[in-house]
């Protein structure tokens, strides 16, 4: 007998006579409810462990290199697994609705058009009324602009001079005589409503025109029938389990309920431009599938035991729903029916469905692309990844990735068109602006609040200080030399309002000279005082570099310091003086906002002058983040990424926000009177 033939004896053993033991991948912030799972008590003997990563989209990794055996996953994320390099994952449970236990999809797209209503073919839904569940949605917009585009009659969607997302507004617009589409149209606000008002007839049919938002009651599933029914609607885009429900028919385990509506009066519109009555097999456009577990090739030759285990989790979870039930399962309290499926590869569980066409739907040739500009290999490897898991949740344009050596040949390659979007930190994009006519487009935003950071004059309560000759002579301390809320903020704060002066190439000099005493750690390093200079007043209280230390240790008056280190301060003993506004006074820590020195610019993207709109460039990423907004266990686009930080995106951001015209004007404004300095 051979060596390897002993091996897999002795493996083959291990599986009959020994437990089985599974690996389920779950996000890192989710772990402690995974270990909670654990200790639910079941028949199987199968034992789970629970593997850590930092979303599911390393899950996948985890799963292809056999860190871990199997994952809950979306369709989307079936979608990500199917496009991996040498990828062998399979879909082996489907998590089903218990109304639906037998359906072969979660949902099937279906067209419901009045019965005499006069068309016989698809084109001639041109010029119709349609009603329609919300903007990005599958059944009511993605799936009928995947079918809709395939048509001649259909208008083009590949104008460049807008974003993907107008093209396909303006073509619903133009295609449709009056609509209800429902929802945010784009990542910006002021986009949203400007869309809204130019392509108005998308929202005339919908219960409030001018908001054109949920709630409303002619959006959504059943709100795309009402609005068919009783708004004036000559086509509904829905699926067919509302349509069931709107007309109280039965359905799977649902019994027929009493209606007011007839379905008589209505018919399913197929691809063929035949009728089918409500109440008969439906024709479909296409479906959604099941979400469900899926897990690598090896899994599959043990795969009873691991059914059962979570078969017997689900129902004991189904009547309590515990975190882990979601968080970790991907149950939830309307689908929790776990059925076993014949183990299919991922690619061909989507394509039974026609969903890949759907994830895949284009805008026409060329396809609009958007280049960011990183500069390592591992940037290179998040871009990537941010681009395939953005286009598998249908956003759009294509993220691309492009590689320079340095942020300064990042900056030349947007300027010279080889890139479209580069980052800079703090007080670098005004000159990064300048130097490469170069404009913000976006920026980070930070903590709970999503907002951007602020430097911030900190005092101990009990104190008068309101304003700024208040602290004339006092003593301070400093976040350090560099730094926008130790250095830049108040030394423009001190030169705009007069206090020192603006000629002198010593104004750093001249903060000691209007303090009494100060911390500036690192104003002596010869890279920040060529000359020499005497910065013995900046140094003075420097026994600690914490301006939280040198405020309370060193008994000094002011601390400049960043609001997103405001934590580390005690808001029974500190507050913030109000240097920005007019009257000057004091307000809680929590009030940094509006009670500040300066708002400070943080890690910013720019783009070229002479490029397409801002939200053209713009609308992947902010898309990408607003959809992770509270979904980071999904992708966690701000946190550590292959152990390191700060790729692409810093750790502590929490979100991104288009920039304001006027902010960064006043980041100019900064940088050019602080530049006379020579610091900036």
């Amino acid at each position: 007998m051979t060596f390897k033939c002993i091996v897999l004896l002795i493996a083959l053993a291990g599986c009959i006579y020994g437990k089985p033991n599974y690996k389920i991948c779950v996000p890192q912030k989710f772990l402690k409810e995974c270990e909670q799972m654990l200790e639910v008590e079941t028949k199987s003997k199968a034992v789970l462990k629970c593997v850590a990563a930092r979303d599911r989209v390393e899950c996948l990794d985890f799963i292809l290199q056999r860190q871990a055996d199997f994952v809950p996953a979306d369709p989307e994320d079936m979608y990500l697994a199917s496009k991996m390099p040498n990828q062998d994952f399979y879909v082996f449970q489907e998590f089903r609705t218990y109304d639906e236990p037998d359906a072969e999809f979660r949902y099937q797209a279906v067209i419901v058009v009045h019965k005499d209503l006069p068309i016989n073919n698809l084109d001639q839904l041109k010029g119709l009324k349609s009603c329609h569940t919300g903007v990005n949605r599958n059944v009511g917009y993605k799936i009928p602009l995947t079918m809709l585009m395939k048509r001649p009659i259909f208008p083009k969607m590949n104008d460049h001079s807008i974003s993907p997302k107008e093209n396909e507004l303006r073509a619903l617009s133009t295609f449709f005589k009056q609509s209800c589409i429902v929802g945010t149209w784009s990542p910006d606000e002021k986009t949203t409503r400007a869309w809204k008002s130019q392509y108005s007839k998308l929202c005339a049919l919908c219960q409030h025109p001018d908001k054109c938002d949920y709630p409303d009651d002619f959006s959504g599933y059943e709100g795309a029938l009402r609005c068919l029914a009783h708004n004036g609607g000559e086509v509904a885009f829905t699926k067919v389990f509302f349509v069931h429900k709107f007309f109280g028919l039965p359905l799977g385990t649902i019994p027929a309920k009493p209606s007011t509506e007839d379905p008589k009066q209505f018919r399913y519109l197929c691809v063929d431009g035949s009728k089918v009555p409500i109440g008969d097999k439906p024709c479909t456009w296409a479906a959604r599938p099941w979400q469900g577990l899926i897990g690598h090739n090896d899994v599959l030759a043990q795969l009873s035991p691991l059914r059962e285990k979570v078969k017997q989790l689900a129902n004991a979870g189904a009547s309590t729903t515990p975190s882990w039930f979601t968080n970790v399962l991907g149950l939830s309290e309307k689908m929790h029916h776990v059925a076993d499926n014949i183990p299919i590869p991922t690619l061909d569980y989507l394509n039974k469905a026609n969903y890949t066409e759907v994830i895949e739907r284009g805008h026409g040739a060329p396809e609009l692309v958007v280049r960011l500009c990183v500069t390592s290999n591992v940037a290179l490897t998040k871009c990537r990844t941010m681009s395939t898991f953005a286009f598998s949740r249908d956003i759009r344009p294509i993220l691309d990735c492009v590689q320079q050596n340095s942020d300064e040949e990042c900056l030349k390659s947007v300027q010279d068109n080889g890139s479209d979007l580069t980052s800079v930190d703090a007080l670098r994009v005004a000159s990064a602006s300048k130097d490469y006519g170069l404009h913000p487009v976006f920026h980070e935003v930070y903590g709970a609040n999503k907002t951007s950071n602020y430097a911030v004059a900190v005092i101990k309560k009990g104190t008068k200080y309101t304003n700024i000759e208040d602290l004339r002579g006092k003593q301070s301390c400093h976040d350090p030399f560099g730094s926008f809320s130790g250095l830049h903020a108040p030394l423009y704060y001190l030169i705009n309002k007069g206090k020192i002066s603006t000629s002198s190439s010593e104004c750093v000099r001249d903060i000691g000279e209007f303090f009494g005493g100060s911390c500036l750690p690192g104003v002596d390093e010869p890279r920040y005082n060529p000359t020499g200079a005497d910065v013995s007043r900046l140094k003075k209280l420097c026994k600690s570099k914490n301006p939280l230390k040198c405020l309370t240790e060193s008994q000094a008056d002011v601390a400049f310091v960043s609001s997103a280190d405001l934590d580390k301060y005690d808001e029974s003993q500190f507050e913030l003086l109000c240097l920005n506004r007019e009257a000057g006074g004091r307000d809680s820590l929590s009030n940094y906002a509006t009670c500040n020195v300066a708002m400070a610019p943080s890690r910013t993207w720019l783009a070229a002058k002479n490029t397409i709109s801002d939200v053209s460039i713009a609308h992947t990423p902010l898309s990408l983040a607003k959809l992770l907004d509270d979904r980071t266990d999904l992708f966690n686009i701000y946190g550590e990424f292959i152990k390191n930080d700060n790729v692409i995106f810093n750790n502590a951001a929490t979100g991104l926000e288009t920039t304001e015209k006027q902010d960064f004007e006043k980041f100019n404004t900064i940088h050019d009177v602080i530049s006379n300095c020579g610091i900036a």
